[in-house]
Order: C-alpha cells, then sequence, then structure tokens
C-alpha cells in the first residue's frame, strides 16, 4: 500500500508539473543574450581596427558576432579553448602559447569585479588572437588546407568547438609526440633502416603511418635484430596473446597468430621486412587500445534519425600509437605505452575481469530461458522455481544452502537472498518481490550482457582524457551522480535526468560557477498553457506562486504589476513580458544551480519535487539533472575549493537574495552512459538501457551480436513492480 501511495505521488508530479522542451530553453537563452549580443556586435565593429588582420577577416565572416563572451560570464567556446590549451600545455605541446594564455587567465579573473562591456571587449578580442594563434600553432608544419576561420565557421556551424578541434586531432597528437635525440640508441643493431629501404618495404597509403613512426624513430629497428626479437616483441607478444577483450576471431589475432609462427629470419632484407610487419601489428593492436571498436560517425547519424533531442558529443583521443612507441623506447620498455593507453576510470580492470566471466558464461550456453510466469513473493510457490535458482547460480547471485532442496517449487529464504542480490545489481529496489522488471531483467541473455560490458570498455576509451585531481561523473543509466578526488569517490547522490524524448546530452564539460538562490525563468508553453489562464480568472497568481514579471529576462529589468494588464487580450499571442520564478524553497530549481557551460542549456539543480529520488528509474526531467542532495554537493564543493564558504553559503540560504560563487579553478564534469559496470566491492552492476543508446550502438559499431542478443524492451520504463 505505501509503494502504491508513493507510485501515484510520483504521477502527480510528473502529470501535474507542464514541461517545457528543450528548444524553449535553449530559446530562452538565445533570448537572454540577445540584447547583449547586439552590443557586442556594435562594440566589435566600432573597434574592429584595433586587432590583427586576420582576427578582422574572422570576425567579418562571422558577421561580428562574440564568440568567447556571454552577458552573464565567458562561454562554452571559451571554457573549452582555455581547457584544451591547457591540455596541451599540460603535455608538454605548443609551450609558446604559455605566456598569452597565462595573461588571458588573470584577464578573465578579473571580469568577477568588472563585468563592464569594455572588459568583455578587451576579453573576447584576446580570445579570438589566442585561438587563431592556437590553430595556427597545431598547424604549423602541415600540408593542412585548414585554417582558424574555416575550424571556427564550421564549429559555430555545429554549435560546438569539439568539431574544429576533433578536425586537428591528428595534427594536435604529432605536436605532443617527442622525438629521438640523434645519438640515441634503441637495440644497438648494426641494421639500419636507412629511408630508401623504408619507403620500399612500406609502400601503399595505408602504410603512411608507419614511415612516420621510422623517421620519430631515426630509421632504428625495434622489434627485431640479428639476435631474434627484442623485449619489446615480447612484451607486444605477451600483451596480445594474454588480453581477455581482444577478439581472437579478428583480422588482427590472426596476423599476430602468423607472426609468432614464423621461424626467425636470417637474411638482412628479411629482418627488415619482419621489423616492419611487427611494425604493422602492433599499430593495428594500440590502435584497437586506444580507439575501440565504435563506429562514431555511423551512430551519430542513425543517433539524428532516431533521438531528435539525442546529443553525444566526442573527444578525439589525443593519443597515438606512434607517440606512445616513442615514449616506451624512451622509458625502455612497452609496458609504458600499455600503461598510458588504458582508461584511467575507477574500475576499468574490474570490468575488463567481469568481461572475462560472462564470456565463458555465454560460451557455455548461457542459462536457462525461463518460460512465462506470474508475479511472485517469496513463500508462494511456482514451477518456476528451480528453474530460477539455477538462472541465478550461473550468473552468481544464487548460492545453494544446506538442506534446501534444488528441485523445491518453494520461494524459500535461500532463493530470497539470492533475487535481492540480483535486484540490487540491476538498481532495482532488493525487496524479493518479482515483478515486471525483475522479470525482464531475468529475461537478458549472458550473451547481450556480455557485449553491453564491451560496450561499456569502448565507451570508457572515448572519455576526455585530462590531468585534473577532481571529476564530476553523472552516469545517466545508474541515475547518480559521483564527485571523485583523484578517482577515489568523496560524494554519491541520486539524480534525475531527461526523459525520453528530452534525453540528458552525454558531454564533457567544467563547473565553473554555482549560483545559491537561483531565479527560475519560465518558459513560453508553461506560461501559455498554465500561467496565462490562471492570470485571467486571478491577477494576484503570480504574486501567490512567487513569479515575477519582468520586462526583460534579467531578475534587475523592471517589474511588471499584474493587476495593471489586461491579460484577457492574450491567448495564442503571449504578453511581451518575462515571467521568473523567485528565489525560494519553491522554486523549480531549488535552492542552489551549478553551472557549466554548454550549446544544450543543462545544468546540476536543486528541486522541490523530492519523491522522484524514490524511484528505481529516474528519467523524468527535461534534459537537466536534478540533484537529491544539493546542499551536500555545495559542502563537497567547499572542501574542493576554498572561494566556496560553506558556512557563509548557508547564511545566505536562508534568505532569498541571488548570489553567484565563482570556483578559483573549474572541476570537469562527464556526463556518460554506462550500462554496465563493476562496483568497488566486485559486484558486477546492469541498468536498464533506458535512452535506447545500448542497442543503437550494437547496431552502428564495427561488431554486431547476433538479433537473437537483442535485450527485453521495457513498455513502461516507469513502471512499478520490480
Amino acid at each position: 500500500m505505501k509503494k502504491l501511495l508513493q507510485y501515484l505521488l510520483v504521477l502527480f508530479l510528473v502529470s501535474s508539473t507542464l514541461h517545457a522542451t528543450v528548444e524553449e530553453y535553449q530559446q530562452m537563452q538565445k533570448e537572454l543574450n540577445e540584447q547583449f549580443n547586439q552590443q557586442m556586435q556594435e562594440a566589435i565593429k566600432a573597434n574592429i581596427s584595433t586587432v590583427s588582420k586576420e582576427v578582422q577577416e574572422i570576425y567579418k565572416a562571422i558577421g561580428y558576432k562574440p564568440v568567447w563572451v556571454t552577458k552573464e560570464s565567458l562561454s562554452a567556446n571559451a571554457a573549452m579553448l582555455m581547457g584544451e590549451i591547457e591540455d596541451d600545455l599540460a603535455n608538454g605541446a605548443l609551450l609558446e602559447l604559455k605566456k598569452p594564455f597565462e595573461a588571458l587567465k588573470k584577464a578573465q579573473e578579473a571580469l568577477s569585479t568588472d563585468p563592464s562591456l569594455e572588459k568583455k571587449l578587451q576579453i573576447e578580442f584576446a580570445m579570438m588572437q589566442l585561438y587563431t594563434d592556437h590553430i595556427h600553432a597545431i598547424l604549423k608544419g602541415s600540408d593542412s588546407l585548414l585554417t582558424p576561420e574555416i575550424l571556427l565557421q564550421e564549429s559555430l556551424k555545429e554549435g560546438s568547438l569539439v568539431h574544429g578541434f576533433n578536425a586537428v586531432s591528428k595534427l594536435r597528437t604529432a605536436k605532443r609526440t617527442p622525438t629521438l635525440e640523434e645519438n640515441e640508441t634503441i637495440l644497438g643493431t648494426e641494421i639500419v633502416l636507412d629511408e630508401n629501404l623504408t619507403k620500399a618495404l612500406t609502400e601503399g597509403s595505408d602504410k603512411e603511418r608507419l614511415k612516420t613512426m621510422y623517421r620519430l624513430l631515426n630509421y632504428q629497428p625495434v622489434w627485431i635484430s640479428e639476435k631474434g626479437y627484442s623485449e619489446y616483441t615480447k612484451e607486444l607478444f605477451r600483451v596480445i596473446e594474454a588480453d581477455p577483450v581482444f577478439d581472437h576471431s579478428g583480422p588482427t589475432y590472426r596476423e599476430f597468430q602468423t607472426l609468432k609462427s614464423l621461424p626467425l629470419p636470417q637474411e638482412k632484407k628479411e629482418i627488415v621486412r619482419r621489423e616492419f610487419e611487427i611494425a604493422k601489428l602492433y599499430q593495428d593492436y594500440m590502435g584497437y587500445l586506444l580507439y575501440g571498436a565504435i563506429d562514431w560517425k555511423k551512430f551519430k547519424r542513425a543517433l539524428r534519425k532516431t533521438h531528435k533531442h539525442g546529443a553525444w558529443d566526442v573527444h578525439n583521443v589525443l593519443l597515438s600509437p606512434e607517440l606512445l612507441l616513442v615514449e616506451s623506447v624512451q622509458q625502455k620498455t612497452l609496458k609504458h605505452a600499455f600503461e598510458k593507453v588504458k582508461p584511467k576510470y575507477p574500475g576499468y580492470d574490474r570490468l575488463v575481469k567481469a568481461l572475462q566471466k560472462y564470456k565463458k558464461i555465454a560460451d557455455a550456453g548461457g542459462w536457462p530461458k525461463l518460460p512465462d510466469f506470474k508475479d511472485l513473493k517469496p513463500g508462494m510457490r511456482s514451477s518456476v522455481v528451480p528453474l530460477l535458482r539455477e538462472r541465478l547460480r550461473i550468473e552468481g547471485d544464487y548460492i545453494p544452502c544446506d538442506g534446501v532442496d534444488a528441485n523445491s517449487t518453494k520461494y524459500d529464504n535461500c532463493l530470497l537472498k539470492a533475487v535481492k542480490k540480483f535486484q540490487a545489481r540491476h538498481g532495482l529496489e532488493a525487496e524479493g518481490y518479482i515483478g515486471k522488471k525483475t522479470r525482464r531483467a531475468l529475461a537478458e541473455t549472458a550473451r547481450h550482457k556480455y557485449v553491453r560490458l564491451r560496450l561499456s570498455i569502448a565507451r570508457l576509451k572515448w572519455l576526455k582524457r585530462d590531468t585534473n585531481r577532481y571529476h564530476v561523473v553523472v552516469n545517466i543509466p545508474d541515475f547518480m551522480v559521483t564527485v571523485y578526488d583523484g578517482w577515489e569517490p568523496i560524494e554519491k547522490m541520486r539524480v534525475v535526468t531527461g526523459r525520453k524524448g528530452h534525453e540528458t546530452p552525454i558531454f564533457y564539460n567544467k563547473v565553473k560557477l554555482l549560483v545559491l538562490n537561483p531565479y527560475w525563468r519560465i518558459p513560453p508553453s508553461i506560461i501559455r498553457h498554465e500561467t496565462l489562464p490562471k492570470l485571467k480568472r486571478d491577477p494576484g497568481y503570480t504574486n501567490k506562486k512567487h513569479i515575477e514579471i519582468h520586462t526583460g529576462y534579467s531578475e534587475h529589468s523592471p517589474r511588471v504589476n499584474p493587476y495593471k494588464v489586461n491579460w484577457h487580450k492574450y491567448g495564442k499571442r503571449l504578453p511581451p513580458y518575462k515571467f521568473m520564478q523567485s528565489p525560494g524553497d519553491f522554486n523549480a530549481l531549488g535552492r542552489v544551480k551549478f553551472l557549466f557551460p554548454n550549446s544544450y542549456s543543462v545544468y546540476m539543480h536543486d528541486t522541490p519535487e523530492k519523491a522522484l529520488f524514490a524511484r528505481d528509474i529516474r528519467a523524468f526531467s527535461h534534459g537537466c539533472v536534478r540533484l537529491h542532495r544539493p546542499i551536500d554537493m555545495l559542502k563537497t564543493f567547499s572542501e574542493i575549493d576554498s572561494r566556496v564558504d560553506f558556512e557563509k553559503a548557508e547564511k545566505i540560504l536562508q534568505d532569498t537574495k541571488k548570489t553567484p560563487v565563482r570556483l578559483s579553478k573549474s572541476v570537469p564534469i562527464d556526463i556518460i552512459y554506462i550500462s554496465a559496470w563493476v562496483d568497488k566491492d566486485g559486484e558486477v552492476q546492469f541498468r536498464e538501457d533506458i535512452y535506447g543508446y545500448d542497442e543503437l550502438h550494437m547496431k552502428t559499431a564495427k561488431w554486431l551480436p547476433s538479433a537473437e542478443e537483442k535485450a527485453p524492451v521495457s513498455s513502461d520504463a516507469n513502471a512499478t513492480k520490480t
């Protein structure tokens, strides 16, 4: 009964609250900046002669629009540019940008005390020059036809600088690649791979990377000499053979088996030929370790067709087999490459072990398919119970108890313990009641779970790699957010994410600003369908609901008296006013929000709808991430950043004054989609593919599961019975 009442409350909360679309929030943000952008455009035109000719041409090409600053602060583009340059510098590349980068960081800090249009214009121009210098530094020495102007235009068209940076990722990686000293030897062999010999044995466009690699190695052999295979080769062969994730039926593994079975060559030319053959094997295998099996272009095309609001930003991996080999030679061991290529995300090694477990189960035939059966409670009898025991035993949840007949049809306490463990591992309420959602989870095959684990490993390879100490990670299928310190969790809590049709975008950014006592700008659809009808009946409605009416989106714009407006003349045509809910516990954004600049207009925030956090599947928002314990998150940020004074913040939250708090150092945030992983206790966790992204990735990956491996589909993502 308690659960039913809880469910009815959730239904009431969801159905009684009108929801806006993602486009509306993006349009509101655009309108908020419109007047400011017009002022900036005029200022840019008036002062364009003060910048370099190239920057002038770029602004002319984009209609003199501001790129790097917004009405409130720096734009998402600015945050990304500064982050990418910082990443390059941290990896020892493009060091000529260090001074202008540091100078601009100091200038940006001054924005918090002087947010004038003049100051923002200075920042805008300085950012554009830094962007231009950054791209030129990347392109220097290449024959690329790309320019800062072309890349920026394409990025603005795509809505993110990710597009432009991905276009030059190979060149950026090359800038990070070290070179060997002229007198630095690798194997000490008499064999020299001169340029002509290298060219003769590496003909073909697919072998251009081999030529590049040996130029970096000063044309020295790495893999073989007159004495036999080097330690680098032995390590490569050992790792390939022991890799539990690598497809042993694929061409690269067959290539490895062939090379391993061949006798050692004796003649110089054959030794050189073998050198190149092993080098190609290394490149193919290391490429697989770096990039995985996901075809991102194909996936994104499919995503646009199937998910109107779906978005998945991918930052190209800024590593290469060539870079890793040169570094390994300098370190005197190939173990360096294998360690560096491995994703740093916690639990990666545990995930690999889980993959081995499920592959073994799947190869042995999996578990028995359960017939259709009705809901089961502990103590009930059913002919499905013996099969259920066997099903759970094979996956490792059921451990036989003394004195229990394996063929008994009674749902006993021993089975209850196993069912609860299974439910907990699948994100369901661990109560032992077997309902619709538990039956659906039980129906998933071992092979399909194995494929999902492979997908998780492949996706982790593409998480943006940075050198920051702190990270915030929101995992959508798990409906949880975790804050890490050196990849050790220091805070974890439940979240509500976007529902189907309003999917929370998957991307990387950095939390830069916290807002205490935020305003909520009310979208047009809610004004039209909820606010206006009630204002027509009662002009005092907005006052009762703590809604302010302004002439503009800023809370500092003139207020409008609702009693002095004839609301009846508005209907399909909206009034020329902006509605916003004032700060307070009743506010739709709650008491605090955490901002990270992005083109999707999403952020993390508090919410008054606390009952939604009791649900197993919490996909209810229009795209933003709602926090279960926002004050605890605020406290965690105060422990990370001394600029966030928690005691002072608590006092501010007792009042209703909007107060922004800018972090001294931004904190990376990853919104990810991992539906299968292993927790710190070694338990393999699975969650429902709430957006259907797992199935879409399986259809577009370079490897495909068979048709019978398709996961059971929920007809009701928010079904109540576990």
